[in-house]
């Protein structure tokens, strides 16, 4: 399992107009699906006097990945399955894609509509910034007090800061690492430390 994934940074829009319809691609992320589905239903709300919204999303990454992608009415698979595919081919996840359309009067067919479809949820995703996020894992270190600038310096070798820090007979450090360096900086930390401090996992997270 890779440690790292690929999302957009911010919501982003474009317009596009084939044949006197418009077709607006809305792009924007997600943490879940439960997310998803409620971005979804207000640009639904939105724009309510479309002809279709049309949408795709991907959240998780690796087994946990959930998509689910909807032609909200156009024919089977030119709409949904078009903007999912596209999704798929920039590897993003935690994304979803609204595509709305107006109809203009001119009937575009299967072909034509899929790729208006795919248009519209490309020109979307041309104005998004792509951000690369890491899986971090929650760890706690426990040691003496004589062992602290040893702790420190392993920290600062792997650019740490600890999220909270209790000083009593022992000292306690809650910190997060990106998961792949995980087993990496707890080996560092035994060795540094000459196997006295405790290196605890505590779970892992985006």
């Amino acid at each position: 399992m890779t440690d790292n994934y690929f999302t957009i940074a911010a919501c982003v829009q474009a317009e596009i107009k084939i044949e006197r319809s418009r077709f607006i691609g809305t792009a924007l992320p997600v943490s879940s699906k439960t997310a998803a589905e409620e971005e979804h239903h207000l640009l639904q709300k939105k724009y309510h006097d479309a002809t279709h919204n049309c949408f795709a999303y991907v959240t998780g990454r690796d087994l946990d990945t959930v998509f689910r992608f909807s032609d909200d009415g156009e024919p089977s698979g030119t709409a949904g399955k078009q903007i999912y595919e596209t999704i798929q081919s920039r590897k993003l996840t935690d994304i979803l894609v609204v595509v709305t359309r107006y109809y203009g009067g001119v009937k575009l067919g299967t072909g034509g509509l899929g790729r208006a479809y795919r248009e519209a949820a490309n020109a979307a995703l041309d104005r998004a910034t792509v951000v690369e996020c890491f899986l971090m894992q929650t760890c706690k270190l426990i040691f003496a007090h004589d062992q602290v600038s040893a702790v420190m310096k392993v920290m600062s070798d792997f650019n740490l800061k600890p999220i909270e820090t209790h000083y009593g007979t022992q000292v306690e450090l809650t910190l997060a690492i990106r998961l792949g360096l995980f087993e990496q900086f707890r080996l560092a930390v035994i060795d540094r430390t000459h196997g006295k401090a405790i290196v605890e996992s505590a779970g892992a997270g985006a």
